[in-house]
């Protein structure tokens, strides 16, 4: 569970942050207005004020941006940048576990090809090795 939860589950969220985030009404960063106190009673405009207004929009898709962009120095997940398992039955097992994370960064490569709206956030090759901000 940690190691799902500081890999994949923390590159689920983080990178699919702006794809979500881009259109403000879907994720708006603030309400500019209470929140209505009765059902259905609010018009197209009302839901306009309620908004973030532009500048506190665009410093939060500022951030979402540099947030949901791969390190300069990414290592996908289970590699390394040295051999730190250079022999042996702990060579072996990270082998086999490479070899597990590309069949299924193309099994879900495979599915993706056939969705209009692919899914690829928990692909093994777009998760980091690490968790770094």
């Amino acid at each position: 569970m940690i190691i799902f939860s500081c890999s994949a589950l923390h590159a689920a969220v983080n990178f699919s942050q702006l794809d979500f985030a881009l259109w403000i009404p879907n994720c708006p960063s603030s309400m500019s207005r209470p929140p209505p106190q009765e059902k259905g009673s609010l018009t197209e405009d009302d839901l306009l004020h309620f908004l973030p207004d532009i500048s506190t929009s665009c410093r939060v898709l500022s951030a979402l941006t540099l947030l949901s962009q791969p390190a300069v120095d990414f290592i996908p997940l289970c590699h390394y940048r040295e051999a730190v398992f250079r022999e042996g039955a702990p060579r072996r097992l990270v082998e086999e576990v490479q070899a597990e994370l590309k069949q299924i960064s193309e099994d879900i490569a495979e599915r993706n090809l056939h969705l209009d709206l692919p899914y690829d956030y928990l692909s093994p090759d777009r998760i980091d090795n690490s968790v770094a901000i």
